[in-house]
């Protein structure tokens, strides 16, 4: 009876030992997961690996809550590093989470997190994410906490030039700011509905919520809110057409935000003041804003390697620091051991054998497991490796290709309009060169668009269409277009990317081709399936032509080659007087 007593005792004794240990445990995750959006985000690299080490422990110990908020912290570390894929793994696993344990106030927060996240990427999506967000909040949470997510919907909205909705969304948000005397957040609300207000062209509106916005940050203090506001002085002065005051204000702006090494904030002010620069015929100044501009773009993706011997500084103290709590605790338990072995003599020969069985059976599944966990992180960091390559490679085309594009687009229309050119074939020639470069700019994003993704959605595609057939519009006028996609066809259904880029090429060249020989009032874009296969039908009821005895061109017959490369065919009919179909046929 004593025996089994004393045995309760020391079971009873080791759960209390680690229930103290978990609690301790949780602490330390709730306070990494914590830790200041300022923080965070001065000092990416060193957070994430903090969180990836306290989503294990969360794991380990179950702590479901810290390994959510783990995640959805993960989820806006890898947004702010551009890793868009690592950003949605995350944010998607924590909302499977906060969705399982019905915590309402967390889900609602990373709903809206991710739809902001999202704005530049899927605009559909984005504000799909931000309706769940609302509705949601306003079921389970006080409105007045939705201030943050009203804010952001604003941006979504003014994004979408929907600017009366982007008002109402940032006025709402700063009606409960100002409820609650939040002086931080007021301004930042202020400032964006006197942005709105300039795209409406309500100047003296604009002007005076900038002032406020101004003397609250000024009366606080805040010296990068500071900087910030001189930037939209200098938005605002531009915007009326005073090019002087804009010039003054901006680079104010920027010598704000160059000693509180703002570094966003700098290399837009240096954008603007180029093209400020450039519209005074000022062409050395504006040149030397640019290379400034695209310096510190590129000098915030090599931020994190700049900043690394600060980080290893930091690091070292810290560690120094966690070793002498270490020895405390380690004193501690060793302490509380000895109480315990006391206590445990007289059933230690009897747990040593249950103890023994025990740890080699879950040695044996930590085994397994670790070798299960081993093979699955290898084959995470080979796509990570691809993925990552290809961003960067997207990312050269678009900061250093595109850049320099846009330079000779500039430089070609400051020699047509800052100079009498009397020649005509000159000019025409000059024209015919920024026709072409602002073609292949155009060519340039839809290739790092469908570089950027594994799989390309049949929503994608749908939305590049759209966006292309409108831009035709607005330059053929007396041309009549319709878009029809089969409702039987899932919005799920994707094709890989070099299949969407081909089609979405097709559909480029017969419409570009109709608008160029076809003569046509009509034209017609349809996404249809016909039983197992994908088709699409470009058709015109322009002249037409003979197919037998007409050149094709070499546009088309390169987009034949590249689709039966991919599996696909593409069939051109046409008839003299009776317009042209060409049909674009492969296996979904």
């Amino acid at each position: 009876m004593i025996l089994r007593f004393r045995m309760l005792l020391f079971l009873w004794c080791l759960m209390a030992q680690f229930s103290y240990a978990n609690k301790d445990l949780r602490k330390e995750i709730d306070s990494i997961n914590n830790l200041p959006f300022d923080y965070k985000i001065a000092n990416t690299a060193k957070v994430i690996r903090l969180t990836l080490q306290n989503a294990e422990q969360a794991a380990r110990i179950k702590y479901i809550k810290g390994l959510g908020e783990s995640y959805a912290n993960l989820g806006l570390l890898y947004y702010y590093q551009g890793k868009y894929d690592q950003n949605t793994f995350y944010t998607l696993k924590a909302i499977r989470i906060f969705e399982q344990q019905k915590d309402f106030p967390s889900l609602v927060k990373t709903y809206g997190e991710y739809g902001y996240q999202l704005k530049r990427r899927n605009m559909a999506l984005a504000s799909a994410y931000m309706n769940k967000a609302i509705k949601l909040g306003k079921i389970h949470l006080k409105e007045a906490e939705l201030n943050a997510i009203y804010d952001n919907y604003g941006v979504l909205k003014e994004m979408q030039t929907d600017l009366d909705s982007a008002l109402y969304f940032y006025e709402k948000a700063l009606r409960f700011k100002r409820l609650s005397k939040d002086e931080i957040a007021i301004p930042y609300s202020l400032n964006k509905i006197a942005m709105v207000k300039i795209m409406q062209k309500k100047f003296p509106e604009a002007k005076a919520l900038l002032d406020k916005a101004y003397a609250m940050r000024v009366k606080r203090g805040d010296k990068v809110g500071i900087a910030e506001n001189l930037n939209f002085y200098g938005h605002f002065f531009k915007s009326i057409g005073d090019t002087k005051k804009a010039i003054d204000y901006f680079n104010n702006a920027l010598a704000a935000s160059k000693a509180h090494d703002y570094k966003n904030l700098t290399q837009e002010n240096y954008q603007v003041l180029s093209e400020l620069y450039e519209s005074n015929k000022n062409f050395e100044k504006a040149l030397e804003s640019f290379k400034n501009h695209i310096r510190y773009k590129d000098s915030i993706q090599s931020f994190e390697i700049r900043s690394r011997q600060a980080e290893l500084d930091i690091e070292y103290e810290t560690e120094k620091k966690e070793k002498e709590i270490l020895v405390q605790k380690a004193t501690l338990a060793e302490k509380n051991l000895w109480l315990l072995a006391v206590g445990a003599l007289l059933v230690i020969s009897i747990l040593l054998g249950y103890l023994f069985y025990n740890r080699q059976k879950m040695r044996n599944k930590q085994i397994i497991r670790e070798n299960e966990l081993k093979e699955a992180l290898q084959r995470i960091e080979i796509q990570n490796k691809l993925q990552e390559q290809r961003l960067a490679i997207s990312r050269d085309l678009h900061d250093n290709i595109g850049a320099q594009l846009t330079f000779i687009i500039s430089s070609l229309d400051n020699l047509k309009y800052g100079f009498s050119i009397e020649d005509e074939k000159l000019k025409n020639k000059l024209s015919g060169i920024c026709s072409f470069t602002r073609g292949t700019i155009t060519e340039l994003r839809d290739t790092i668009w469908a570089m950027n993704k594994d799989e390309i959605s049949i929503s994608d595609l749908r939305t590049r269409i759209v966006n292309f057939i409108e831009s035709a519009k607005s330059a053929s006028h007396n041309i009549h277009f319709d878009f029809y996609l089969d409702s039987h066809i899932p919005d799920t259904l994707t094709l890989s990317s070099l299949k969407g880029i081909n089609v979405y090429r097709v559909i480029q060249e017969s419409v570009n081709n109709s608008l160029k020989h076809a003569q046509a009032s009509v034209i017609t874009v349809k996404i249809q399936q016909e039983e197992d296969k994908f088709v699409v039908l470009i058709s015109d009821n322009g002249k037409g032509f003979n197919p037998a005895s007409d050149s094709l061109g070499n546009g088309m017959h390169n987009m034949k080659k590249r689709l039966s490369e991919v599996g696909g065919q593409v069939v051109i009919q046409s008839e003299i007087g009776s317009g042209t179909t060409v049909k674009v046929v492969f296996e979904k």
